[in-house]
């Protein structure tokens, strides 16, 4: 059951709670409408097509694409593409990257879930949703045996977004699952049958049960990366803990394209730090995704708004950036699964900020 949950006391008109969904929605994504219908007062034309006209402002030059994509939907894919978000230090930009990653998939038209796997609930607080809003959580889902994520499953003021909210309550109920049989596979039985496009996994800064259970679950890991000394030191140990999860050999994690890299909170100022993290990250250049996440005052105040990039500051380069990774990730996804993406998102070269060996060595 799908509840709708508001944002408390901040729905005025026209502000990012009224967002629609675009008339007849936008080409290209893989599953026709989400079956479960938006509120009458999201049925406006309003911040997708703001999002595609700056993405057109973006890339028509690049790309000379103008309109939007051919028409038809895509042949959906048989069940979501599951990504966790992961890095087991803090403030490296997980919760960011989620909410914001997942805004521009779903106004691009993909049916979208945000999963809050970290008891602190800054997903959930981030789209504005406070914990008197919901009578269940994430912390139900991995305690109950056979509780399904739809069963908590809330709607979010931004069309085709979803959220599956967690409490702190969620911290101790992490501790007494450690008994349970089977337990890195609560989390993964609780998403099945799922009609979304995509979800993603917001998870805490640790590589506890909750994490475990998000490897597990996954198709994909994405690793926010700050560029800073201290974000480096844990990746060896979260690819060791992912090939013992998903039984792979290191080699196998690269060449199944199984993680990625994502920069975070780039600053060029700082060229000692940027140069140490580089030349740090080099044998996993070629895992590292081409967008750079920049540092950007508007991702701050887009938190402190309780509202995605895009509803906050459509012409920052915050917005600019995750525009940019929501293409990348697509042309990721597409080549993966084979599963047919719009085509001008295939052809649209995705910005970077830098090229390695031109910043290394010029840093």
């Amino acid at each position: 059951m799908i509840r709708s949950a508001m944002p408390k006391g901040k729905a005025t008109p026209g502000r990012a709670h009224d967002l629609p969904r675009q008339p007849g929605g936008r080409t290209g994504k893989l599953t026709p409408t989400h079956p479960r219908a938006q509120p009458e007062a999201q049925k406006k034309p309003g911040a997708q097509g703001k999002l595609w006209a700056q993405y057109d402002k973006l890339h028509a030059r690049r790309t000379g694409l103008n309109g939007p994509g051919p028409g038809g939907a895509a042949p959906a894919r048989l069940e979501p593409y599951i990504t966790s978000i992961i890095n087991q230090k803090g403030g490296t930009g997980k919760t960011t990257t989620t909410i914001n990653l997942g805004a521009a998939l779903a106004y691009l038209g993909f049916s979208t879930l945000l999963v809050d796997l970290d008891p602190q609930g800054h997903t959930t607080i981030g789209l504005g949703i406070e914990s008197d809003a919901f009578r269940e959580s994430m912390a139900e889902v991995m305690n109950t045996p056979g509780k399904a994520v739809d069963d908590i499953t809330l709607l979010t003021y931004i069309p085709n977004l979803y959220l599956a909210p967690a409490h702190i309550h969620l911290a101790p109920v992490a501790e007494q699952i450690y008994a349970r049989i089977f337990r890195e596979a609560i989390l993964y039985q609780a998403l099945q049958n799922l009609s979304y496009d995509f979800i993603l996994i917001d998870c805490p800064p640790s590589l506890g049960v909750l994490t475990i259970n998000a490897l597990y679950a996954c198709d994909m890991i994405m690793i926010p990366c700050q560029i800073s000394r201290y974000s480096l030191d844990g990746l060896a140990d979260l690819l060791t803990t992912v090939e013992n999860i998903k039984a792979r050999k290191p080699q196998d994690l690269f060449q199944e394209d199984f993680f990625r890299i994502l920069l975070t909170m780039y600053d060029r100022r700082n060229r000692i730090t940027n140069q140490y993290v580089l030349q740090e990250i080099r044998p996993y250049w070629n895992k590292t995704f081409q967008t750079i996440i920049m540092k950007n005052e508007a991702l701050n105040q887009a938190q402190i708004a309780q509202k995605a990039i895009f509803d906050y500051d459509p012409e920052s380069s915050g917005s600019a950036d995750y525009q940019n990774l929501a293409v990348e990730f697509l042309q990721l996804y597409h080549r993966r699964t084979g599963v047919p993406v719009e085509e001008r998102l295939l052809k649209t070269s995705v910005i970077s900020h830098l090229r390695y060996e031109t910043d290394l060595t010029n840093s």
